[in-house]
């Protein structure tokens, strides 16, 4: 079991274990891609699905899907091995982790509440340390845990984080080899959504009236840009309106009426995107017909290899699509594919057993090589 077998391991333990994946960065670049995108795409039958991206390219995460029962105990861990908050989970959950560690990035839990933490840098600043309220206080990396764990709609959360503080750990940001400057996506199975986000020291929580977030700016300012793209549309130009002083600018094939539509890897370009795509496209009928244009849509979000690099021609890392996840909040289904293999996998949450009392993790690729099926004995001749 090693790190699992207990939740409170210690920083120096920590260190040991993230040394290899970060001793290449040593804090060289500055940390400014991020290319995650989350979205929700609701079908005519009410059936909220969850989608998003996970981009990043200064480590392979290696990451693992994790089951977590209900009743596991927690710790957190805070600043100099201080104990912090303690608590059960109430609720079993999936999540998604990076490099063996027990901080997951994205996951969703029994009710089909989804949590996913997205990069936001250079604005996220979470709650300074403060000591004698050690008991309420969690790391911004033990977030996405606390939530799965404990709540089953997006109510129960808004009502309860103002009561706990929030704060970095400098040791596990040292450990990690990069900021942890996130903000957060919470849906729960009646489609409602909130984006949290901890600016200048300070709790925000936004009804995420739209289903959309990516990275920087903040949620807000995304709202507000929305209304530079009013103009498009998933509708061509009108016959008519086409023709100037007698010459016909009839446009090029289909899809003018998104002349416009940014097409960059850069948050407010995506978020725009992400928008644009979930609100025009067809209304699916249910969740089966959601569930796959949801991953339609994320398609338009896979980054290539080496197509955004940051650093310079001669030091450079690149931000690529490590993987991407789909959640049928109603029927607790669990979607992802990988870098490595497109072919979509599943696990059901309704046949977990989460009475358990460890964990159970497996890597998201049993073998990084695309599963894909040769159909060449289709066409050959019988004679």
């Amino acid at each position: 079991m090693g790190i699992w077998a207990n939740r409170e391991f210690n920083m120096k333990k920590l260190s040991m274990l993230l040394h290899g994946f970060v001793i290449f960065l040593g804090f060289t670049f500055s940390i400014t891609a991020s290319a995650c995108t989350s979205f929700i795409l609701k079908a005519k039958d009410g059936s909220p699905i969850y989608g998003r991206s996970m981009e990043w390219g200064l480590s392979d995460f290696k990451s693992n899907l994790v089951v977590v029962p209900r009743n596991y105990s927690n710790a957190a861990i805070l600043i100099g091995g201080k104990k912090g908050m303690r608590w059960k989970s109430k609720y079993g959950f999936v999540g998604i982790n990076a490099f063996n560690l027990p901080f997951y990035m994205d996951g969703m839990n029994e009710t089909g509440l989804t949590v996913g933490n997205l990069f936001l840098p250079d604005l996220a600043k979470f709650q300074s340390f403060k000591a004698g309220v050690e008991s309420s206080t969690i790391n911004s990396a033990d977030l996405v845990s606390y939530i799965l764990g404990q709540f089953s709609n997006v109510a129960e959360i808004k009502a309860a984080l103002p009561k706990i503080r929030v704060v970095d750990n400098p040791d596990i940001t040292k450990t990690f080899g990069a900021p942890v400057v996130l903000h957060f996506v919470v849906n729960d199975s009646t489609g409602s959504s909130i984006v949290i986000e901890y600016v200048a020291g300070k709790l925000n929580i936004y009804d995420n009236k739209v289903g959309i977030m990516t990275n920087a700016p903040a949620y807000d300012w995304h709202i507000r840009n929305l209304r530079n793209y009013t103009h498009l549309s998933p509708y061509a130009p009108t016959p008519g309106n086409t023709t100037v002083d007698g010459i016909d600018f009839t446009p090029f094939g289909a899809g003018a009426g998104m002349t416009g539509l940014p097409g960059d890897y850069t948050p407010p370009s995506r978020f725009v995107r992400a928008f644009f795509f979930t609100h025009n496209s067809l209304v699916p009928e249910n969740a089966a017909a959601a569930i796959e244009q949801t991953r339609h849509i994320l398609n338009n979000f896979d980054i290539p290899s080496g197509t955004i690099r940051e650093g310079t021609p001669e030091k450079y890392f690149i931000e690529y699509t490590q993987w991407s996840v789909i959640g049928d909040m109603k029927n607790k289904h669990y979607y992802w594919w990988t870098e490595y293999n497109q072919q979509v996998r599943m696990v059901d949450l309704t046949k977990l057993n989460f009475t358990g009392n460890k964990i159970i993790a497996t890597p998201l690729d049993k073998v990084r090589i695309d599963d894909i099926e040769e159909r060449t004995q289709d066409l050959m001749s019988t004679k």
